[in-house]
């Protein structure tokens, strides 16, 4: 049964006392009318920066669980915090809290408890009665519907165009991605469409609960949930895009990296909404290379940096030929006019080779005079510009009817992470309620916490739920207060199971070599690992809106806006209000991959208005849990309408990081907190 989509009878809203109540153990309960369980108190519970129930937030001066149930209609759970908050989900929290530390009274009825701070009364929709009304997936004419799929970030599992939109509905994306000329579009997070010719193998399907989140524009409708999305397909589509295997002098040679502060061309940057291949061929026919990105960008250049990236990569038609790829994002499908040459013969050099910087790029003769035919999408066909190799590569060189070719081998002076898995801990750098599991000081009274306290661990901060390090866990509950022995034995077990590969748990390293073959004087410079902000801009907020960024929930306590009143630099800076409610507080989130082992620094700039007020400017980094110190966290001794500055470095025990900003106060008065230049930059 498609559990977000299932119709539940709930108590009228004036009903909040119960004609009949059951007792359950533990102190829950279930509310009934005529005998038909309705819902079930869970209990209290921790909530995070990024939500443990994060769909359909809505806050209200006459809240209770009844009128929560009545927001969260269609999901599994629902919870009440703050006093006046309500959130909705299909996942179930994990993290319990102590009930004491559900005290707030609920604003719509001082005898009910609605959490507090970053605490929830959870309750469960009761589904027993309900089986017979499940409603199938909204029908969007055109499409037939497939599930609720994983995406992936950067390069998503929807190669097309992307869209945004405050009050997104499955109609509008449909359109848009018809328009376009795709086959298949996706719906993710509330409020973004994503458009494909095909979905990319990499994405899975999974349960429909983990499509939570609701349209934004259509509260009916389910639009994905965080990283999954609800995905759409055209029953008998048309062909999908094609690269033009020569036009005028060029021929196709691959999909290409780009970056959008170092372009990989860089003498033209053109953009039309009517782009084709044919268009951008022409504005570069005096250049050695051109390539298309994002449906409706041309660059030219002599040379050329970057290397040569998937093919799916490159997935966004063109804005005037839907029939032509495009490239996508930071992609391009490059053409040029060398000519292919293959290596056949290579030798270990000991010495470093050595390039001339001021050396210009080579266009070869063709070997032919017939038409040029498609070239293999390798490296060594594109001929590129750099300075110096370092001298632990080995290289060769040969001569061929073509151009001098060179192959580089270079191989890393120490193991280094490989990718695998995706969300992993360095070898001993687990969370600490999972270390704990091999501490000393562990007994038979702390074994059952600490293990539970590890599991909820493991899948919080944006790591998803890992069924492989599940496992590692006893399935049946520990005695209550179990022998030194047994204690010890299954700690013990526990903690070794996290490790073991099997697991997926613990990050994989390598020293794997890389060999690639260029033509002489035109090997890529490297790109740059360190000193590149990693959020690529969106510290700046230079677009007008948060991008990647994730708002949380509390815009009544603190508001936040993109303003141009302050920014320290560009024309636009965040603005997040404190409105001087006890205890009020928002965050801004941000979610990213690193390299484990490295060294990053997180930082902004900021200024505020008001010295009197008790706000305070807290940074945060998590799994590894860092943070702002206390006292530098306060506003109250920084002067008023001065720029200053908070960060935090620090060395990556995990392979990716959760940025988390947070903004509050107790009283004192409003105080306007203008934020600007948010960077993430690697360090080693």
């Amino acid at each position: 049964m498609d559990s977000s989509r299932s119709k539940m009878r709930l108590l009228s809203l004036g009903a909040f006392f119960l004609s009949t109540s059951s007792a359950l153990p533990n102190g829950l309960y279930s509310r009934q009318v005529d005998d038909a369980p309705e819902y079930t108190a869970l209990g209290c519970f921790v909530d995070t920066g990024s939500r443990v129930l994060p769909s359909k937030v809505i806050s209200t001066h006459d809240m209770t669980a009844e009128k929560c149930a009545a927001n969260c209609r269609g999901y599994d759970y629902f919870g009440t915090q703050w006093s006046s908050e309500c959130y909705c989900g299909s996942n179930k929290p994990t993290d319990a809290a102590p009930a004491s530390e559900c005290n707030m009274p609920c604003s719509g009825n001082p005898d009910e408890t609605c959490g507090a701070g970053m605490r929830l009364n959870v309750y469960e929709f009761d589904r027993a009665c309900d089986s017979d009304t499940e409603e199938p997936p909204v029908a969007i004419s055109g499409f037939e519907y497939k599930g609720c799929y994983t995406d992936n970030v950067p390069q998503r599992v929807l190669g097309g165009i992307t869209v945004a939109q405050h009050d997104m509905t499955l109609e509008k994306c449909a359109a848009t991605c018809t328009a376009g000329g795709y086959a298949f579009f996706g719906v993710e997070y509330g409020t973004e469409c994503f458009c494909g010719t095909s979905l990319d193998a990499a994405s899975t399907k999974v349960s429909e609960g983990e499509c939570s989140m609701t349209c934004m524009g259509n509260h009916s409708q389910q639009c994905g949930g965080p990283n999954r999305l609800n995905i759409y397909e055209k029953p008998n589509p048309v062909g999908a895009g094609s690269n033009l295997e020569s036009v005028g002098d060029f021929h196709y040679a691959s999909c290409w990296t780009d970056k959008v502060d170092d372009r990989s061309l860089k003498a033209v940057d053109w953009s039309t909404d009517d782009m084709t291949v044919e268009k951008c061929a022409d504005r570069c026919s005096e250049f050695s290379y051109f390539g298309l990105e994002y449906s409706r960008e041309c660059y030219c250049g002599n040379e050329l940096i970057g290397q040569a990236a998937p093919e799916k990569d490159c997935a966004m038609l063109c804005v005037g030929a839907p029939g032509q790829w495009c490239g996508g994002p930071d992609r391009m499908n490059l053409y040029t006019k060398a000519t292919s040459t293959s290596v056949t013969t290579s030798a270990e050099v000991t010495t470093p080779v050595e390039t001339e910087t001021d050396t210009p790029t080579i266009t070869p003769e063709p070997e032919t005079t017939t038409a040029p035919t498609e070239p293999e999408t390798t490296t060594s066909d594109i001929p590129v510009s750099t300075t110096e190799l370092p001298s632990s590569t080995e290289s060769s060189t040969t001569t061929t009817q073509g151009p001098e070719l060179t192959t580089i081998t270079d191989c890393p002076p120490t193991p280094t992470y490989n990718g695998n898995p995706e969300y992993c801990y360095v070898s001993g750098g687990l969370p600490a309620a999972c270390r704990q599991l091999a501490s000393t000081t562990l007994n038979s009274r702390s074994v059952g916490p600490s293990m539970s306290a590890c599991k909820t661990a493991l899948t919080r901060y944006g790591m998803p739920t890992n069924p492989a390090a599940t496992a590692c866990f006893p399935t049946t509950a520990l005695p209550a207060v179990p022998s030194s022995a047994l204690a010890r034995s299954v700690a013990d077990s526990v903690y070794a199971c996290l490790h073991a590969p099997t697991a997926s748990v613990i990050c994989q390293s390598d020293s794997a070599c890389a060999t690639n073959t260029y033509t002489v004087g035109q090997v890529p410079s490297p790109t740059p690992s360190t000193g590149v902000d990693l959020l690529k801009g969106d510290g700046g907020f230079e677009d007008g809106t948060l991008g990647d960024w994730v708002l949380g929930s509390s815009t009544h306590l603190v508001s936040t806006t993109i303003s141009n009143a302050r920014p320290k630099s560009g024309s636009q800076g965040l603005l997040m209000r404190y409105l001087s409610v006890n205890g009020g507080g928002n965050t801004l989130t941000y979610n990213l991959p690193v390299v484990p082992g490295q060294q990053y620094r997180f930082s902004l700039s900021f200024q505020h208005t008001n010295p009197s007020s008790a706000t305070s400017l807290y940074l945060y980094v998590y799994p590894d849990v860092l943070q702002t110190s206390f006292t530098e966290a306060q506003l109250n001794g920084a002067p008023a309408n001065v720029w200053g500055t908070r960060e935090i470095t620090f060395t990556a025990k995990a392979s990716w990081v959760q940025l988390v900003l947070n903004v509050g106060g107790n009283v004192g008065g409003t105080n306007d907190v203008y934020i600007d230049d948010i960077t993430f930059v690697r360090l080693t």
